[in-house]
Order: structure tokens, then C-alpha cells, then sequence
């Protein structure tokens, strides 16, 4: 008897505990609304005090239950003075790109994420990676709702990625686009003709003597050049309306917007005046400076952007032939014109060639400069594309090459190269030392989304060693899409070729661009190494590169090695390579096969051949 009123004394006890937490319950949830709010901040707070990202969690009402550290101080405000408040009094989110407000994006059971803008009460705005969770509860029977916001800062990234994003599409010196930027800007317009029914003025211009120029004055000193006339060119310009772009050297493009032709000529005959009285000045001499300049209308009878840009190119060389500081329009009939351009012959003519093999393939020596290794046999050639005639006459590569850029046959040329190359080499047994053999490649066939696998898969069915290929890429071409070469590297790499950053020093902020490519050798442009032997300033060039090459654990080559002198120069600054006619001419790449076929017989190229 006693066990069963101990029993039941025991069971009320446990029943009054019950209702006495479910009275709480209700207290809590329905009469003091305040005290949950406090209640649910301390339940928060150990979770998510000392996350980096802002945390913010809002009720059904979308009023502030509990605001984290990072939120505290990315809002500007405490937790405190914020606590039932809504949260558009603290906060805005906007569209990242125009900056316009957002729909409601608080609502509804489904999780939402969206990159935007946070602009807060204290006049604040930041780039944030918004996280959008709806949390559903209970209150005793009734069903709640809260929302929990994550906001990651990403104000640092964005700003990275706009500074990443100008480096591809800027010139750093003159703060114009870069030439593949420039002709998709172009593209964009002869695309929406249909809409605006407007004509704009295209102008190409060129400095005058530049080469000369740039050869007194050195790189630095070229760059400082550049940089003069692209900043007259650009106070001529209509910015953020006209559109300007940074070519090859000392070449400059403008499209004047809606201007109207003879408003247009009198803005380019103004920069032509402008820079003739510039009066540039270096090292305490001063170089007078012209510009050249043709243009073309854009309309919508103009076929294609790079169309347009190589028009008024060649109207500018038309200037330029009949002395420059003038003026030209593109005409098609202009017989001066119509024989820079070509006609499309050259099309037959290149056809013709791949398919008659009137090509062929020469190599030059790459020869190490130091002594103990330079008077060894050549086992380092970069590869040149020769083309001959019908009546077997060679025909100047300065004649065919740029006929084959206009008519964007280039593709074609590297593809018959490639083949033609693996066909001849896979002949070589394997020796030590293993030949190298250096193929140029175009910047068209690097655009060429295909190009890359046809490659790979030349190399895979020809059984040549890819040990054997070194691949060539002009600084131009690869600063004017790091990513697209670096993707082109790294896939021919993976099969144990090397790459060679060709030309190396012609083009702007090269340096900075070498960080970023994963080349094997530094190809010094001949400009630089031609007169080292006699002017310092071109010796303090070639030093300078090839310090930065060999922190950078690349080998450098210098091309252009005519003499003695400059060997000995190039040998004292410790440059690796040499090529050039006083190493050895070009000859047939079959002579040179020839010569690693035949054992006991010295190579085919020796220097016995070279006068």
C-alpha cells in the first residue's frame, strides 16, 4: 500500500513538471515575444559567434532575431539596438552589374544564392555571395518561420577579378584595348547596325619611323613613346563613346562614334598636328615624331571587324609610303592599295602549293654559345616554311606569311607544317643527345579550337618522340590571351615537348606577361641583339632579359648572331643559345635528316657550308 501511494505521489510530481514547462513553453512563444528573441540570440550564439561570414537570422516577420560578429560589423550596427527591428532598415540588396535593387529575395521555403550588391544604412557597399536558407519551426502546435542569411564579403575578389579582367583587355601603357578586344568592340557594332542605322569612322594610325626609333632609344625608351602618343590620342577621343585600341609597336586604332565623316577627319587631322608638335625627348635628345593615319566607314555593308581594321591599315601604309604626317582613306580601287592588300590569287596560289608541295621545310641551328659546347655538332633547329614557285624561284616568306594572315590561311599552313614535319623527323633513330626541333606556330592557329587536338594527335600517330618538338609562340600572340596559350602549353606538355617564347622584348609589359606562361626558352628579338656589340644600350636590353630568364629557370636565345663580336658579347652577359647566319644559314630539313640517318657522317649543316 505504501509502494502505491509512493507511486502515485511520483507520477503527479512528473505531471506538474510537464505543465509547468509546457505553460513556460506558451509564456515564452506567445506572451513575450521580446524574451524569445532573446532566448533564440543566446541559442545562436556559441554556434555561430566566431564564423567569418556574416550571419544574420531574421523572423517570420522578417524582423532581427540574432546578427553574429562579422554581421555586426559588416552592418556597422549591434545586435541590441537592431533587435526587433525589420531588416530594410539596416540593409539593401542591388544587382551586382547595374546596381538597381533587387526583388524580395527573403521569402518563400525554397534556399536561395545570388551574387550581389549590400548596400547598408551607414552608406556602405560591398560585393557579397548571399545564402538564403528559410527555417521552419514549432511553437507548441503552431508552425513558425525564420530566415537565415550568410553573406560572405567578396569585395577583395570582385575587385581582383575587374584588375584581372583590364589586364587581358587593356594596354597597361596606354590604357587602350588590347587588339582582340578592340576588333570584338567592333564585331559588337557592325552586330547591331540593324538597330541604330548609324556609320562610325574607323582610323588606324602608325608612328612613323618607329623601328628606327625604337632601335636609338631601346625598349624603354620605346615604351615611353608609346605611351606619349597614345595619351594625345586619347585627349582627341570621345571616352567611354569612341573606342581606341593598342596594336603591334607604334600602331594605334580609333573608332570615332557617330561623328559623321568630315567631323571625324578633322578630329584625325588634329592628332596628327598634336603629335607632330610633341617633341619627344629622350635621354636629352629629342626625335621628332609624325603619325600616318588611314581610315575606313564602318557601316552595314562592312563585312567583318578584322575586314575593316586590315583597310584602313593599308591606307595608312599608303600614307606612310608617300611620307608620312598624312592622311588616307581606304578606296578599293587604289591601285597602291589594291597591291598591298593582294587579291585573291594568293588564295589559289597557297592552295596550290600544300597541294603540288610546293613548300618546304628549312631549319637553322640553335647553337650553345658556351665554347666548350659551340663547336660540337647542331642538335637544336627552329623550323622555317620556304615557298618555291612553279619555275622552282623562291618566293620572299614577307610576300606569302602576310597573304596568308589577310586570308586567315593560316591554319591551314601550321596544319600542313605539323604534318610535314612529324613525317620527315619520325625518320631520326633515337640518340643522345635527342634532337630538338622548334615549330612556329600562328596566333590564328591557336584561335582555332581544333588545332590543339589535331596536333596532339599528329604527334601520338607519327611515333615521333615529343621530346623531340619545341613549339614556338611569339610575345604577341601570347599576351593577347594568356589563357588560351597557357591551355595550348600545358596539354603538349603533359606529352614532354618544351615551349619558346619567340620575339621576346618587342612587345609591351613582356615581363609581367613571362610570369605567367610556362615556356621552356626566351627568344630575345634580333632588334635587340643585332648592334649589342656596338650600343649599350641594346647590351643592357639583352642583359636585363637575360637575368629575368635565368631567375626564372629558363635558357635563353638570342637571334640575329651575324658576327663574332656578338657572340662574344652574348657570352660575357651568359645568354645560352645563339642563332644566326655567323652560327649557320637555314638549309633543307631533309639535308639535315640526312645527316642523323647516316652514322659516321657529320651533320649535313656545318659551319664548313656557312659563306
Amino acid at each position: 500500500m505504501l509502494l502505491l501511494n509512493v507511486s502515485i505521489i511520483t507520477v503527479f510530481f512528473v505531471v506538474l513538471i510537464i505543465l509547468l514547462v509546457l505553460a513556460g513553453a506558451y509564456f515564452l512563444f506567445r506572451i513575450k515575444p521580446a524574451a524569445e528573441s532573446e532566448s533564440v540570440s543566446n541559442c545562436y550564439e556559441n554556434s555561430y559567434r566566431y564564423l567569418s561570414d556574416a550571419v544574420i537570422i531574421l523572423n517570420n516577420e522578417k524582423k532581427f532575431v540574432y546578427l553574429n560578429p562579422a554581421a555586426e560589423a559588416i552592418l556597422g550596427c549591434k545586435l541590441r539596438a537592431m533587435m526587433g527591428r525589420k531588416y530594410q532598415d539596416a540593409f539593401s540588396f542591388k544587382y551586382l552589374k547595374t546596381g538597381r535593387l533587387l526583388p524580395e529575395i527573403i521569402g518563400g521555403e525554397t534556399p536561395k544564392s545570388c551574387e550581389c550588391l549590400l548596400d547598408t544604412e551607414m552608406s556602405q557597399s560591398y560585393s557579397i555571395d548571399l545564402s538564403y536558407t528559410p527555417i521552419t519551426g514549432y511553437a507548441g502546435e503552431n508552425k513558425s518561420h525564420s530566415y537565415l542569411l550568410v553573406i560572405k564579403d567578396i569585395t577583395r575578389q570582385k575587385l581582383n577579378e575587374l584588375q584581372l579582367s583590364n589586364l587581358k583587355r587593356y594596354d597597361s601603357l596606354t590604357e587602350m584595348l588590347k587588339p582582340k578586344s578592340f576588333e570584338a568592340e567592333v564585331k559588337h557594332l557592325l552586330d547591331n547596325f540593324h538597330k541604330y542605322n548609324s556609320k562610325h569612322v574607323l582610323a588606324y594610325f602608325s608612328i612613323d619611323q618607329f623601328q628606327s626609333i625604337n632601335d636609338s632609344i631601346g625598349y624603354a625608351g620605346a615604351d615611353s613613346l608609346i605611351k606619349t602618343i597614345g595619351d594625345v590620342i586619347n585627349k582627341h577621343i570621345k571616352r567611354r563613346i569612341d573606342i581606341a585600341g593598342k596594336l603591334d609597336g607604334g600602331e594605334f586604332v580609333v573608332v570615332f562614334r557617330d561623328d559623321g565623316l568630315p567631323l571625324a577627319i578633322q578630329k584625325m587631322k588634329q592628332i596628327l598636328n598634336a603629335v607632330e608638335k610633341c617633341n619627344y625627348t629622350s635621354l636629352g635628345k629629342q626625335y621628332p615624331t609624325t603619325l600616318s593615319a588611314g581610315f575606313v566607314i564602318i557601316d552595314d555593308s562592312t563585312s567583318t571587324a578584322a575586314r575593316a581594321i586590315s583597310e584602313a591599315g593599308f591606307a595608312c601604309k599608303v600614307a606612310r609610303k608617300h611620307g608620312g604626317n598624312q592622311l588616307y582613306a581606304y578606296k578599293a580601287g587604289n591601285e597602291e592599295i589594291r597591291k598591298l592588300e593582294g587579291n585573291l590569287e594568293w588564295i589559289i596560289i597557297l592552295k596550290r602549293a600544300m597541294q603540288k608541295n610546293q613548300f618546304q621545310m628549312y631549319a637553322q641551328p640553335i647553337q650553345r654559345l658556351d665554347e666548350a659546347e659551340y663547336n660540337k655538332p647542331f642538335y637544336h633547329f627552329e623550323l622555317l616554311i620556304r615557298l618555291f614557285d612553279e619555275k622552282g624561284k623562291l618566293v620572299p616568306p614577307d610576300e606569302f606569311l602576310p597573304a596568308a594572315e589577310y586570308y586567315s590561311m593560316m591554319p591551314k599552313i601550321d596544319r600542313w607544317v605539323v604534318r610535314n614535319v612529324m613525317r620527315q623527323i619520325n625518320k631520326i633513330p633515337r640518340q643522345k643527345p635527342l634532337p630538338v626541333f622548334a615549330i612556329n606556330l600562328s596566333g590564328q592557329s591557336l584561335n582555332d579550337p581544333r588545332f590543339l587536338d589535331f596536333v596532339v594527335e599528329e604527334v601520338k600517330s607519327s611515333g615521333v618522340d615529343p621530346q623531340m618538338l619545341c613549339f614556338e609562340i611569339t610575345e604577341q600572340v601570347a599576351v593577347d590571351d594568356v589563357s588560351l596559350v597557357n591551355q595550348f602549353i600545358s596539354r603538349l606538355k603533359t606529352l614532354g615537348s618544351k615551349f619558346s617564347l619567340d620575339d621576346f622584348g618587342t612587345g609591351v609589359s613582356g615581363f609581367s606577361y613571362l610570369m605567367s606562361l610556362d615556356v621552356d626558352y626566351l627568344k630575345i628579338d634580333g632588334c635587340f641583339v643585332k648592334n649589342i656589340h656596338t650600343d649599350e644600350v641594346s647590351r643592357s636590353m639583352v642583359q636585363s632579359i637575360c637575368q629575368v630568364g635565368h631567375t626564372m629557370d629558363l635558357e635563353v636565345i638570342a637571334e640575329y648572331v651575324e658576327n663574332h663580336e656578338i657572340v662574344e658579347v652574348l657570352r660575357d652577359i651568359g645568354v645560352d643559345f645563339g642563332q644566326g647566319y655567323h652560327i649557320q644559314k637555314p638549309g633543307p630539313l631533309a639535308d639535315v635528316i640526312s645527316g642523323f640517318l647516316y652514322q659516321g657522317t657529320e651533320n649535313t649543316l656545318n659551319r664548313s657550308s656557312n659563306n
